[in-house]
């Protein structure tokens, strides 16, 4: 039993990091953004340089702009109870800004806030589906072409500033788009790479069993209730290790990993948690019910037949449904599974004191060793 440390060492109950606080995403903060500014746009034009509207058309311009406000939240808090972009506001905020730039008198400035047309298939570009960016495109072009070929000039002027108009729409928007595409691909290896980091950091190398980190999440995921706790440690491992190799203890350990596999239950959890150490948490089981099936394991691996022969001895230890159901109300607690180990590791040295090839288990107070033939 050489190199194994306590159980306090080897705590298998960290805390998980808690989630994150949900936030605005990249879309909501375009919207969120875009309505103080229309409405900024619009006071500006009101109250600084009202000259440049049209007749009587002030109070569209400030209803407009404070009408962005509302309409915006709106949109905001559909996309946070619907998690899907809201493509009809890019739709909404096209028309308003149409509404806009119709209402300047001022030649100079429609040309340049004809551009501001560019904003809702902007929006759709970077956070709504081919179909509706091209929708949304398409509405804005049509209005781009109206405002502009209402400009004053003649016929060849106010085609060749259509024909401008129209491709920095298009082309903005396409470039947008394509950008937007190959940084969803790149996230999208990204996120695949994490998955699969994950998964590994989840499971040993070695035997394909889960590790400290995966058993833990494994538990997250579980009810409280019965819960039962098996340690095994191979004997002599390091006599086989010293004496045939490294390679041959490896095998070894595959070895014992593939019996224990096949002998625990399909809901139990099954780790290698370090050396030649194995832990099963046996949900549901009482404790007698947890050293019978700790019995089965050992006499497996006994009678496995692989060479070089090896045995294990075991320690077991369980807790009741009112003692877990206390403990945690969302998974099983880190801290019922570092009480568990701890008094299975108690037992398993027990064990070992004891002969080895054994299963020392402790149902309620009273110390009970199952018997064994070894």
């Amino acid at each position: 039993m050489g190199g194994r440390s306590t159980a306090g060492d080897r705590g298998l109950g960290a805390a998980a990091l808690d989630d994150p606080v949900p936030s605005l995403r990249a879309s909501q903060v375009f919207m969120v953004l875009c309505a103080p500014a229309l409405l900024v746009l619009a006071l500006a034009v009101v109250f600084v340089v009202p000259e440049v509207l049209r007749p009587g058309a002030a109070p569209v311009v400030l209803g407009a702009g404070i009408l962005a406000q509302p309409v915006a939240l709106l949109a905001v808090v559909r996309h946070r109870r619907t998690g899907r972009p809201q493509g009809w506001w890019s739709v909404w905020a096209t028309g308003l800004i149409a509404v806009l730039t119709a209402s300047v008198a001022d030649e100079a400035f429609r040309q340049t806030a004809v551009t501001a047309l560019v904003v809702g298939p902007l929006y759709a570009a970077m956070f709504c589906s081919a179909r509706s960016m091209l929708g949304h495109l398409a509405l804005a072009l049509v209005v781009a072409t109206g405002l502009a070929a209402d400009l004053p000039g003649d016929a060849l002027v106010r085609a060749s500033r259509v024909a401008a108009v129209d491709m920095v729409l298009a082309l903005t928007v396409a470039g947008l788009f394509a950008l937007r595409a190959r940084l969803d691909a790149a996230v999208a290896r990204a996120v695949a790479a994490r998955d699969r980091a994950d998964a590994l950091a989840a499971r040993d190398p070695l035997t394909g069993l889960l590790n400290r980190r995966g058993l833990r999440a494994a538990l997250a995921a579980r009810p409280p209730g019965p819960l039962g706790a098996v340690l095994l440690d191979i004997d002599h491992f390091k006599r086989v290790n010293d004496s045939l190799g490294h390679g041959a203890g490896d095998d070894v350990l595959v070895r014992v990993a593939g019996v224990l596999a096949a002998t625990v239950r399909g809901e139990d959890l099954l780790a290698r948690i370090g050396g030649e150490e194995f832990f099963v948490l046996l949900p549901g089981l009482h404790p007698h019910e947890v050293a019978a099936l700790a019995e089965r394991l050992r006499a497996a691996v006994a009678a496995d037949g692989g060479s070089p022969p090896v045995t294990v001895s075991a320690g077991v230890a369980a807790r009741s449904a009112s003692a877990t159901d206390g403990a945690a109300t969302e998974g099983v607690g880190p801290d019922v599974v570092d009480e568990l180990y701890a008094r299975a590791d108690r037992l398993l040295y027990r064990a070992k004191r004891e002969g080895r090839n054994r299963v020392c288990a402790e149902p309620g107070d009273r110390r009970v060793r199952v018997p064994t033939t070894g």
